[in-house]
């Protein structure tokens, strides 16, 4: 185990809360009544474009490998990092989180409609 102090792993598990919180966020967020019934009416095309502003992000990494590295020496250029890597953890996590879920819902709602039958005239 490292010889981190107490400080740092309470700071890092606080963290990774944090992230799980806004997975958490976003699918409640995706999959509350309101959301479910403005993704049902979406059409495939509008669908097909999230799916593929989430696939983005994926698609830059695993293309184009960036190698980052850098000294964190004040506390604005700390803050800087971390808002980096927030914008990063949202591209390639949160989004994603958002499209799939937000697939299986309209899939849900024409799947639903598919097996009403069509509307009486």
């Amino acid at each position: 185990m490292s010889q981190l102090p107490p400080v740092v792993w309470l700071v890092a598990a606080a963290a990774a809360l944090l992230l799980l919180a806004a997975c958490a966020a976003i699918g409640y967020a995706v999959l509350r009544a309101a959301s479910r019934r403005r993704i049902a009416r979406w059409s495939a095309r509008r669908l097909t474009g999230l799916g593929a502003a989430a696939a983005l992000p994926w698609l830059v990494v695993w293309l184009a490998p960036i190698r980052i590295t850098g000294n964190i020496h004040t506390a604005g250029a700390l803050v800087g990092w971390l808002l980096v890597a927030a914008l990063a953890f949202a591209a390639l996590v949160l989004l994603p989180i958002a499209a799939l879920l937000s697939g299986a819902v309209w899939w849900t709602a024409r799947r639903r409609r598919g097996a009403a039958g069509p509307p009486a005239a």
